[in-house]
């Protein structure tokens, strides 16, 4: 994953220019850069993306910035200078994409809207990320996007609810990485079709369509039946069980009849005769007492016998890891999910981040540079859309754009 440049990479000659912050935005880009583009990074001259300021910190570097912003390059410029956006318009001139989640309007008041962009460059694909969408009740607003909003919104924290009845935040940013995906794949297809067409073109992706998105299943379900339907599902699918040395999740589906396959396992009377889970609907009017039968067995033994006794009947289960205990999972290392990177930047340090999710065959994506401390690459950017020397240190002198 780490080392030289590939000689070919599927986005090889892409360049792009990247006005996100925090999580969306740049987990979108990392994906691209990972697979070859050039992503520049504009910055704040000084303070930088958002996100620098979350630690925790390895040598003044926050970590959680670094993890989405490997392989970019940072141009710290004042976008409010006359010379700022002058310099801006000239990179655009150069790129092919363009890619923001600043709240409604930001982008408008800039002077760097999708009228002034197309005008100027006609090929640009111009990438946005929103909270609730570009228009609407909420989305003319300038209320700022937030991943907790869109779990709220879209029922996550609702079905996240904890024994009392009280919602909670799933503690994992699902609305900003999911959509962040969606938006590379709304500039990928854009880029397909400038192919075609050699115009470029909107894309828009909000956080709560996709997390909507993700709930397809559970939408048909509610959408389409009565009130008073149970929409939990079956309570074979994903069942938390102790076992002896901790937790494991068990789940029977896709078999004429789960419920003998793991009683089996248990060794102990097949309860799908019981009239009472006899079917999907009664075992879930009936969940607690199933769940306690199961649990009696489940905690007489650790998950090392369980495993492969439920894995040879073709019955799901895997324990329950922590973070740290996944990072050094066998298989997470085998898949090159969590790889060594040189530092670079603040950080000499090399540093270990996850890997890249998406294995292509002939192309692989490679990680080839930790993230950009702020303003970096700020000369070898203006340097390449032609800037003297003595243009680019009339800039630095004036503050219009920092020097890493």
């Amino acid at each position: 994953m780490t080392g030289e440049l590939s000689a070919r990479r599927a986005l090889n000659g892409i360049r792009i220019v990247d006005f996100t912050q925090v999580i969306f935005g740049p987990s979108c880009t990392a994906q691209l850069a990972d697979h070859g583009a050039e992503v520049i990074k504009i910055e704040r001259p000084g303070a930088g993306d958002l996100s620098r300021q979350f630690g925790p910190y390895v040598d003044g570097e926050s970590m959680p910035y670094a993890s989405i912003n490997r392989n970019k390059k940072s141009l710290a410029i004042n976008l409010k200078a006359p010379e700022g956006l002058e310099a801006v318009f000239k990179l655009i001139d150069s790129a092919d994409v363009i890619v923001s989640n600043f709240r409604q309007g930001v982008m408008d008041s800039l002077g760097l809207g999708w009228d002034e962009v197309h005008a100027r460059n006609p090929r640009v694909i111009y990438a946005s990320g929103s909270g609730y969408g570009p228009d609407g009740p909420i989305g003319s607003t300038r209320k700022m996007g937030h991943d907790s909003m869109a779990q709220a919104m879209t029922g996550v924290m609702h079905a996240n609810a904890d024994s009392n009845g009280v919602p909670r935040r799933v503690p994992l940013a699902i609305a900003d990485i999911s959509a962040g995906s969606l938006l590379m794949e709304g500039i990928l297809l854009a880029l397909i079709e400038r192919g075609i067409s050699g115009v470029g073109q909107k894309v828009e992706v909000a956080l709560i369509d996709a997390v909507l998105w993700m709930e397809a299943w559970g939408i048909a379900t509610v959408a389409n039946s009565t009130s008073e339907a149970d929409h939990l599902g079956n309570p074979l699918d994903g069942g938390v069980y102790l076992a002896a040395d901790g937790y494991m999740v068990l789940t029977g589906l896709f078999k004429p009849n789960p419920l003998q396959s793991i009683c089996e396992v248990l060794e102990i009377e097949d309860l799908s005769t019981n009239q009472r889970f006899s079917t999907v609907d009664l075992m879930t009017e009936n969940a607690p007492e199933l769940e306690a039968i199961i649990q009696a067995e489940i905690e007489k033994r650790p998950s090392d016998y369980w495993v492969p006794k439920f894995d040879a009947v073709d019955i799901l289960c895997m324990p329950v890891m922590s973070l740290d205990q996944t990072i050094e999972q066998p298989q997470v290392i085998h898949n090159e999910m969590v790889v060594e990177v040189a530092g670079n930047g603040q950080s000499k340090k090399v540093q270990r981040h996850v890997g890249i999710p998406v294995k292509l065959g002939s192309t692989p994506g490679e990680i080839t540079s930790a993230a950009p401390g702020v303003g970096d690459n700020s000369r070898e950017i203006l340097a390449s859309v032609g800037f003297s020397d003595k243009e680019i240190n009339e800039m630095i002198a004036s503050g219009v754009i920092g020097i890493g």
